[in-house]
Formats: structure tokens, sequence, C-alpha cells
């Protein structure tokens, strides 16, 4: 077909035919349109690019825009073309120019998605997971130390303990909060140092051992290269917290007894089996009632559930025994949560028990001013220790009843370690439970009222 100038209306008036059919521009060589069988009108150019010595040359066609009469018409379309075929007749090739652009952007936006990528499985939050899965695991304390590295990170689930206890991550201040979405190895000294202060304001024990979790973190990222230094490299560990030494009296047991009975299942049975058994919170939460011998009185804790991954068999007293049989049995677990898991929300329900015991002892002291001392759900274990040493049964009965590892293992006290002593632990849970029992019973207002601690 001979060229004609394009015009918006010898554009319009172009038929469609079976195949592809161009129509040329006479005004401007090389520019034309191309209508496809179903009609559409496409302007372009058409030109010969120049070639290497000794290699053919090669036809281009670059497609403008489709005819609409606004956004492209004959006008419009010609003043683009010969902007496209003005580098053409200086040798250039504008088709080869934006394929080469075209895959240089799209290098780039690959390197860019790589990096991302990269960046990505090298954060904190990324690393750490692998850290847990890869090195941690291996150590019987991996849960605690996921739970510190984690710590503050939202999670859909409960995190599962080595326990069973199962607990949500609680918001705070923590690694995860701070660092979650940072490159490892953009974490500094100084940001170490500022978690471990703002830590340390909440808990000196929690800093201490989130900053050895975190110096095992690093060092697993130095050994492949994640990081060029470890961050916690010339700080000095938070110190080791004071040992606690709190042991209740008897009528703070008695207290703590009567508010129990006011909490209800689940939490005063727990509290109760706390102080009568002298076993770790999580265990005596997590308690199963496939663990439970009710008929010879013995509860078997695994080892996957102790704190140090030692099978455990706890003597219970008539006490204990009593309190369990009057719990209604089910599948599972003795106190499940309403969800999932062991129940949890301790530290509402100490708030609660300590508003009980309060409220029992202003009433029994008749107008009297009492001001209970401050205490946790540990001190239960401490003071059952110190009561069943106070009946003299020996120190390696007293730990064995707790299945407590301690300095005494070494020396003489370590051989008397390696035997179980079933009849002396027995003895010793049973004249513990009889000592409750019978504190608990007294109807002596309480006399040890003194100053809360600051």
């Amino acid at each position: 077909m001979p060229a004609i100038k394009l015009t918006d209306g010898a554009v319009e008036r172009a038929e469609p035919g079976s195949k592809d059919a161009y129509i040329w521009d006479s005004e401007l060589p090389r520019f034309g349109l191309r209508i496809t069988p179903a009609g559409s009108k496409i302007y372009m150019v058409q030109y010969r690019a120049k070639a290497a010595p000794g290699e053919p040359s090669k036809i281009r066609k670059i497609s403008i825009g489709k005819h609409d009469g606004e956004l492209w018409n004959a006008t419009k379309a010609r003043a683009a073309a010969r902007k496209l075929l003005a580098p053409v007749d200086i040798g250039q090739d504008p088709f080869a120019d934006a394929v080469a652009k075209r895959r240089a952007e799209a290098e780039e936006e690959a390197r860019a998605k790589r990096e991302a990528e990269i960046r990505q499985n090298e954060n904190f939050r990324a690393v750490t997971a692998r850290y847990i899965d890869a090195a941690a695991k291996s150590n019987r304390t991996w849960a605690e130390t996921e739970r510190l590295l984690q710590f503050g990170e939202v999670v859909s689930k409960p995190a599962k303990r080595r326990s069973g206890h199962s607990t949500m991550p609680a918001k705070g201040v923590g690694p995860m909060t701070a660092w979650g979405e940072r490159h490892i190895a953009e974490i500094r000294r100084s940001d170490v140092a500022d978690l471990m202060d703002a830590i340390k304001k909440r808990s000196p024990a929690v800093a201490r051992a989130t900053y050895a979790a975190l110096r095992g973190l690093f060092a697993w990222c130095l050994e492949r290269d994640l990081i060029a230094t470890s961050p916690c490299y010339g700080l000095t560990a938070p110190p080791r917290p004071t040992a606690r030494d709190r042991v209740l009296g008897d009528d703070e047991l008695r207290l703590i007894w009567l508010a129990s009975d006011s909490l209800g299942y689940p939490f005063g049975p727990v509290v109760k089996l706390l102080m009568l058994t002298g076993q770790r919170r999580a265990e005596v939460a997590g308690m199963a009632w496939s663990e439970l011998d009710l008929k010879e009185g013995i509860w078997r804790i695994p080892a996957e559930r102790s704190k140090n991954g030692k099978a455990h068999e706890v003597d219970l007293s008539a006490q204990a025994l009593e309190l369990l049989k009057e719990i209604p049995k089910s599948k599972g677990l003795v106190f499940p949560a309403r969800n999932e898991g062991p129940v949890r929300g301790f530290s509402a329900t100490k708030r609660r028990l300590d508003k009980l015991m309060q409220e029992i002892a202003d009433k029994e002291a008749k107008g009297q001013v009492v001001t209970l001392r401050a205490w946790r759900l540990h001190d239960l274990r401490r003071s059952a220790a110190t009561g069943m040493a106070a009946m003299s049964f020996p120190p390696h009965v007293v730990e064995r009843v707790l299945n407590h590892i301690s300095g005494t293992q070494s020396g003489l006290v370590g051989v008397y370690q390696r035997h179980e002593y079933r009849p002396e632990r027995k003895a010793a849970l049973t004249a513990w439970g009889l000592h409750v029992n019978a504190v608990v019973k007294t109807i002596t207002p309480p006399q040890n009222v003194v100053q809360l601690r600051a």
C-alpha cells in the first residue's frame, strides 16, 4: 500500500483485514500504523538497525501507542516517532537501548529483592529463630533461652516450655521489641548496654539471664560470619541478683491457705499444692492426671517437664491427696487453661491472693492495723524446704524432695544425692503436710504484723 499522510481521519477510516496490515506515513518515513485483525490501530516506527561489521542488519519495530483520538492521535504519535528515530539517524539503536534498559532495571529489581530477602533472613527475628532451631535446642534450657530472646514478640499461639506450661510472651522491653527488624550486624554494643539497663529496672535477674542468652546467640552468629564482632564483647554481665531468703511464717501460711479457699479452682488448689509439695510452679500448673497415682500416693513428674531434666517422684501427703481427690477427674491436665495448655495468669492471681489475705487479716484483727509482708509464690517452695529442715530432716533428703541440684552435690553430700531416700522423702512430706494441716486449722489471729517491703 502506498504511503499516505497519516491523519486522524485516515486512521479512523482504515479497515482491518485477515492479518496485520501496515500504513506508512508519507510525511515521516519509517513512521506508520499497524492494524490488527481485531481492529486495533497502533502507531509504530520501523527502522533498520546498524549492524556490526560482518553481521546482517536487523529490522526493529517499536510500538508507540494505540490510537484513541485523545491520549494518542496521529499528530502526537508523529511527534513521538521523530524523537524515537532521531538516535537512529546518528547510528544508535533505541530498541536495543530500551531492551538493555529494561534488562538493567530487571536486574536491579532482582538484586534489590535478593538484598531485601537476605536482610530479612538476617534480621534479629529471623536469626534468632534459626539459632533456636539449630543450636539452642540441643541445650535442655532452650525453652527459657527462646523465651528470653523473643521477649516482647506478639505471637498467635502460646510458647511451649519444657515444663509443659504455655506462656504468652508479654509486651514490654526485650530483645525482640528492641531489634526485631534490625539486621543482626547492625546491633551495636551500646544497643545491648541500653537494653540491659532497661531490663534491670524491671528485674536484675531477667537482665542477667537475657545477657547470657544474647551472648550465646551472638557467639553463634560470629561463627557463621553473620557479624564481624559480638556486641556483647567488652560489656560487663549484669550482676548476679542477691539470693532471696524469704521464709513464710506459720501465720502467713494460714492466711495464704484461707485466701486460696476463696480463689477457688483452679488457682486455689494450685497454690495449696505448691505449699504442700514444695515443687515448682510450672510443674504443679502443668500436672497431668496421667502423672498421678492416687492409690499409691505418688506424683511422677517426667524428665521433659522437670527444670533440671530429671524425672522426679513426689510422695503425696494425706492433705495433698485429699485436695486432689476433690477435683473432678478428666482427661489431660489437672489444671487446664480455658483455651490451650496449663493454667496461666499467675501475676493477676497473686494480686487477688494478696487482697484476700489482707481482707482476712483485717477481719481477724478486729480494728487493729495489720500490714502484711510482701511475698512471692516461689517462697512457698523455700518455706516447705525450711520447714522440713526444721523438723530435723537432713539437707540431702530435703533436696531430693525438691528435685534440686545445688552446690551440695559435691563431696560427701554429692554421694548422698545419688540415692533416692524414698522412705525419708515420704516421711518429710508427710510431716510437712501434718504441720500445714495444724497451722491452717488454728484460729489464732496473725501475730507477725510487719511493714511491707519497699
